[in-house]
């Protein structure tokens, strides 16, 4: 998805298509803000700003140093082989029975697969303009549409999860009384549901706005315009405004609702007692906090690019120090599971009965199987428990809790 267009700081409302070697470079697309010294591109496979620096230049060899490399882009495997692992225990932890009746549940799980398909993109994107290598969009026109639609919806998707996650916990917290009605699995699916249908329809006007042309996947000047918006505004900078809005209520809720029960209460050791809603705040605040640089790069830097002479070393140094904006960017998909393991011995507790379980199960399977060439002995009889053990002295909690119902344990 390569588009060569280059900008007057004069004209504000047409690009022009020229044709340069950089086109090679990058998925990008470029836009020349000003004198020529240097070059801003779109990167439709991140979905950022960067620049290129190209021939002589008096004025703009600032800033002096480059992020971008093998070593980002080992970074970028690393967080995204990491973050994707850790999202599919997320999803397999969500899944258990104590769990998967509530509704930040269900958010979680969508967030488990939406973050993963953000990371495989990004990582094959930064692979792709790493090695050079060839790029599917450009065989056909099919390819094209699919992969500008795919990196559409992976940017805009999750987000928007983390919102729903947010107003989630906002309505269970500022609204207890009505959480039995609105904090249900099936009006989380509900909201999930329809995040993925707006995401889908604004992916609609790529299908018009990209061609395959001159063997090449094409984006028009109305399409640029158009994702530069939504990659501002609806994929950064409204979330962001929206998880800090809520986040700030709700931490302001459960500190006045502390101090009121500590008045009751004389151990405020009891008070203090682990709470759902935390490590989930916890999530949404690292969300913005991860979300932010990048956001606040691309909103200072392109206008001021775009329409100031003055601002083009500032859109210079924020694509300089992109690659270090888009390793906190990825980290947002990559740190859901591990925020949940840190905050919560509850989520701990699960995650080791599970993985108990899971290990007892593989282990009894390979005690049943019958040895090579030797007779099949009859089947034992079923054992007790789910998660059965040699030694029955010495069942773990973990074995115990394996059968008990919902009302049997507290839930995180």
């Amino acid at each position: 998805m390569s588009l060569l267009s280059t900008f007057s700081l004069n004209q504000t409302s047409t690009f022009t298509t020229t044709d340069n070697a950089l086109d090679n470079l990058t998925n990008g697309s470029y836009f020349d803000y000003g004198s020529g010294d240097f070059k801003h591109y779109f990167d439709y496979g991140s979905g950022d700003f960067k620049t290129y620096f190209v021939g002589p230049s008096t004025d703009f060899h600032w800033p002096y140093f480059n992020l971008n490399g093998y070593g980002h882009w080992a970074i970028v495997l690393a967080i995204a082989i990491i973050g994707t692992i850790g999202n599919i225990l997320q999803f397999i932890m969500m899944s258990d029975s104590k769990l998967s009746s509530l509704s930040y549940s269900v958010y979680l799980k969508f967030l488990a697969v939406s973050d993963s398909l953000v990371l495989a993109e990004n990582l094959w994107s930064n692979t792709q303009e790493e090695f050079h290598l060839p790029k599917f969009s450009n065989i056909n026109d099919a390819l094209c549409k699919i992969f500008v639609i795919f990196g559409f919806f992976t940017m805009m998707l999750s987000p928007w999860l983390v919102v729903g996650l947010t107003l989630d916990r906002f309505v269970c917290v500022r609204f207890p009384l009505t959480r039995g009605r609105f904090c249900t699995m099936k009006k989380a699916i509900t909201v999930c549901s329809s995040m993925i249908a707006a995401t889908i329809v604004l992916c609609f006007p790529s299908l018009v706005l990209s061609n395959f042309k001159y063997n090449k996947c094409l984006l028009s000047d109305e399409f640029t315009y158009y994702f530069m918006f939504i990659r501002l505004v609806m994929s950064s900078l409204l979330p962001c405004i929206v998880i800090l809005t809520l986040n700030i209520v709700i931490i302001v809720s459960i500190k006045r609702s502390n101090a009121f029960r500590n008045t009751f209460i004389k151990n405020r050791a009891d008070s203090m007692k682990d709470n759902s809603s935390r490590p989930l705040v916890l999530i949404s605040v690292l969300a913005f906090i991860t979300l932010m640089p990048i956001a606040t790069s691309n909103a200072i830097a392109v206008p001021l690019s775009i329409f100031l002479e003055t601002g083009q070393k500032v859109a210079a140094l924020s694509a300089t120090l992109w690659p270090a904006f888009h390793i906190v960017y990825l980290l947002n998909f990559a740190q859901n599971f591990f925020i949940l393991m840190v905050s919560s011995q509850t989520y701990r507790e699960i995650m080791k009965r599970k993985l108990r379980c899971f290990c007892g199960r593989r282990k009894q399977t390979r005690q049943n199987a019958p040895a090579s060439g030797a007779a099949a002995a009859p089947p034992p009889p079923p054992p007790p428990t789910t998660c059965s053990t040699d030694n029955t002295d010495d069942i773990s909690l973990a074995v115990v809790t394996c059968n008990t119902t919902r009302s049997e344990t507290s839930v995180p």
